[in-house]
């Protein structure tokens, strides 16, 4: 059931109608009840089962955690390793069958090809879809347990919704406990007008994002990243950079469409992008960009690893022998779980070495870079009597960060790491950039018209992102929760007369009616980030 469908639109108004009908005390049961509905019609019923199962077995260890258990650090261990098994078996079978495959063929061992397809086959019949994003929110949520940062919440039901809760359940935001609580079951929710308009308005810009731009861009990025060879020079460089705003799009979009439900229901989620591209660096692009994921990675894993006893020992090392001065300089305890949390990023991400590198250990690589090179950049801008006050330098900064971001990302891409690198040598082997200028990117998969739909569609977003980008820093808290610089574009929008407003409701509307881009392959469920 896509999110971009009439059954959705048929499911979501179903649920909304009998959420603000029912009392403050059963509409959590009802979203819980949702969740199930939803879930089922995305998953078998063995991978339903799986889910419960996961579901279940955690529950009973957080009870273990606080209330039961003598030793409740050994509780809380076997648990997580329960959970990081059932991630990794059942996730990233085919990862780990190719590493064993590439170490066999060194040693010249001889493998049983059926035993192992049979293990990957099943594993992907049994792997519950969306278990990339419900087993971090279950394991942020023991940890918070077992940290006693958080009370334990001993109502299975919402333990489960949760977990569950149908909007989060196609591709995040990667929530913790305390963030979602106070809204899911706390309160009374009832119909606002006001509330239901803003939320719709919010999930026509992402479906307009999706249809009308990551689509058509994604005809482009998939011509030439599948016939590379053909494509050399700069072509590379122009898919790389497309994929880039095909995946922005994509995403950002899809969180537009969960964010725009889960407003109507009186449920405020954390955003996940906030104006990435106008970024400086790589680390800030990096919090402006999939949030969620960063701050539980942050929150669960960086910190956790700097509390070790071992880095610590590491710590008092590298304060004998550099000083503490040196060490705020090179902080290499930091740089260790920087590195670390950078490879369960790209790990995260799919299994496969290019996403390990492209999206994990090179932009963490970069980032460590840029920190050791500090002084350096600080030294040359004095030497060279650069203004770094200034819109130049300031673009400078973003365009340098937006290739360094697009170089990774187009391994994220590529289909393996050495197909990434066969593309930027092929990227390297001529400069060919009279293709900007004599038609040649019509004939990558969209016709003019189409090309200039899309470079209008762009100039609509980067108008958009630009009012964003204005508020940048102005936060407006709803139940306690900050609001994205998206809500005060709305809040302009509101601002203006009724017949303006519906105006740019029905053009919106008719621009995806229009301009909607339905190709032969197109999935309306195949968002990219929705394959976690």
């Amino acid at each position: 059931m896509s999110l971009i469908s009439l059954e959705f639109t048929v499911f979501f108004l179903i649920v909304m109608i009998v959420y603000f009908m029912l009392p403050a005390k059963m509409q959590w049961l009802w979203l819980l009840i949702a969740g199930a509905v939803f879930y089922y019609f995305n998953a078998t019923a063995l991978q339903c089962l799986v889910f419960a199962v996961y579901l279940a077995v955690n529950y009973a260890a957080s009870l273990r955690i606080t209330e039961e258990s003598r030793n409740p650090a050994r509780v809380f261990r076997a648990v997580i390793i329960f959970d990081v098994i059932m991630l990794m078996g059942l996730k990233y079978t085919d990862f780990f069958y190719d590493i064993y495959r590439w170490v066999a063929g060194l040693s010249g061992h001889r493998i049983n090809e059926g035993i192992y397809m049979k293990v990957i086959y099943y594993s992907d019949a049994l792997c519950p879809p969306r278990i990339s994003y419900f087993s971090l929110i279950v394991m942020g949520y023991l940890t918070d347990v077992y940290w006693g940062r958080i009370k334990l919440q001993r109502n299975p039901g919402k333990f489960a919704l949760f977990a569950s809760y149908f909007p989060l359940m196609t591709s995040g935001p990667i929530v913790q406990y305390e963030q979602v609580s106070g809204s899911l079951w706390d309160r009374k929710h009832d119909f606002s007008y006001e509330r239901f308009i803003l939320g719709a308005q919010r999930v026509l810009w992402g479906i307009f994002k999706k249809l009308v731009i990551s689509e058509r861009l994604a005809v482009m990025v998939n011509e030439i990243y599948g016939s590379y060879e053909l494509y050399p020079g700069l072509y590379v460089v122009f898919a790389a950079a497309c994929f880039a705003f095909q995946l922005y799009t994509d995403f950002s979009g899809l969180m537009d469409i969960v964010l725009g439900f889960s407003q109507i229901l009186d449920i405020p989620l954390p955003e996940n992008f906030n104006t990435p591209f106008y970024s400086e660096s790589l680390a800030e692009f990096w919090r402006r960009w999939h949030i969620t994921l960063g701050g539980w990675l942050k929150s669960y894993v960086f910190y956790a690893v700097q509390e070790t006893e071992a880095m610590r020992r590491f710590r008092k090392f590298c304060t004998k022998k550099l000083g503490r001065k040196k060490l705020r300089q090179y902080n290499f305890p930091q740089y260790i779980g920087l590195l670390i949390s950078w490879f369960l990023i790209g790990l995260w991400h799919g299994g496969g070495f290019n996403y390990i590198f492209g999206v994990g250990v090179y932009m963490g690589l970069v980032i460590i870079a840029s920190e050791l090179c500090q002084p350096v950049f600080k030294k040359l801008t004095e030497v060279l009597h650069i203004k770094t006050q200034c819109f130049s330098y300031t673009l400078y900064k973003r365009v340098r960060t937006f290739f360094l971001f697009i170089f990774g990302l187009s391994f994220f891409r590529a289909d393996t790491l050495s197909y990434g690198f066969s593309m930027w040598r092929s990227a390297f082997s001529v400069f060919n950039p009279w293709i900007f200028f004599d038609r040649s990117l019509y004939s990558l998969g969209i016709d003019e018209s189409e090309f200039h739909i899309l470079i209008f569609s762009m100039l609509i977003l980067l108008t958009v992102s630009v009012l964003e980008h204005k508020y940048n820093g102005v936060l407006t808290p709803a139940e306690g929760m900050p609001c994205p610089q998206m809500e005060h574009v709305r809040s302009l929008i509101r601002k203006q007369n009724f017949i303006f407003r519906l105006l740019l409701f029905i053009i919106l509307f008719i621009m995806i009616i229009c301009w909607g881009h339905y190709g032969s392959e197109f999935n309306s469920s195949d968002f990219i980030y929705g394959r976690f």
